[in-house]
């Protein structure tokens, strides 16, 4: 089974430089890599700083390595109810769109975010048709300028989001049917702590329903507690994820799985593990 496994960057917690990066990513065993510049170089992540120049020296330091940048992160709330702050993340997200292919990415990731002012909290009232159409149409603006540049926008779906289940997704690109719109799936994004599905389930769901569309897999595992969702290093919780791993290969070999909350050696013990099941790295 074939399993393109990779890493978040700053889950390489001790990497403070590109070059350390790209050694330390190798030397787990992974040459799959989501940069999110804002969280391991925040001093680099700016839409001002962002230039062709320094996407081909992230390209080329990590490619030394190995090493390809399969997610350029900007995960931001792109539906803020200020509609200034709202501008200013969108203008970013273009930036970033822009400058991708310097790095190397076919594509920029984000999650929707929640019409309340106070970041990411949950409200019902992202769950509303109006929020829904409020969300599709910022949606539409960034994958029309991913068209204009050749970057796909990856819209990570959430379970605090107003794309925040599997209806929505069918909906989101049923309504915005570009080939620049694609889904970065993960399972423990979808569930809700206090009404728990079978995740191998969900993936297989989702799988069949609009895989074609998935340009790649978070995988992130957990338990609960109390109501609340606990992320922890791969196999120390109780997601499925040789049935998760089995459903993506069989549906899209090699699509970049990033793992989450699985931090400097556990990335390479999931992936010698992995490897040792049959999956190859």
């Amino acid at each position: 089974m074939t399993i393109n496994f990779g890493a978040r960057g700053h889950d390489v917690t001790w990497a403070s430089t590109p070059e350390e990066l790209a050694r330390g990513l190798a030397g787990y065993g992974v040459h799959t890599v989501q940069l999110a510049l804002g969280r391991s170089f925040p001093e680099l992540s700016g839409a001002d700083a962002l230039n062709p120049g320094m996407g081909a020296y992230f390209r080329r330091t990590l490619a030394a390595q190995g090493v390809d940048i399969a997610v350029l992160g900007c995960y931001d709330n792109i539906i803020h109810p200020d509609a200034g702050r709202r501008e200013s993340i969108l203008r970013k997200f273009e930036a970033y769109l822009r400058n991708a292919r310097h790095f190397g990415a076919p594509m920029v990731a984000t999650e929707t975010g929640s019409i309340n002012r106070e970041g990411f909290a949950f409200t019902r009232a992202n769950f509303t048709d109006e929020a829904y159409r409020e969300t599709a149409a910022v949606i539409r603006r960034l994958a029309e300028f991913g068209e204009r540049v050749g970057t796909i926008v990856a819209i990570e779906p959430g379970i605090n989001h107003p794309i925040h289940n599997l209806d929505r997704v069918e909906q989101l690109l049923d309504d915005i049917d570009s080939p620049y719109l694609g889904i970065v799936f993960d399972a423990t994004a979808l569930l809700d702590p206090h009404e728990p599905v079978d995740l191998a389930v969900l993936a297989g769901d989702a799988f069949e329903r609009f895989g074609g569309r998935i340009v790649a897999a978070h995988l992130d595992d957990y338990r609960l507690s109390d109501g609340r969702i606990i992320r922890c290093d791969i196999d120390d919780g109780v997601l499925p994820v040789a049935q998760i791993l089995a459903t993506i290969s069989a549906h899209s070999p090699h699509l970049a799985v990033i793992m989450e909350e699985t931090v400097n050696d556990a990335i390479a013990r999931t992936v010698d593990r992995y490897a040792e099941s049959g999956f190859s790295k």
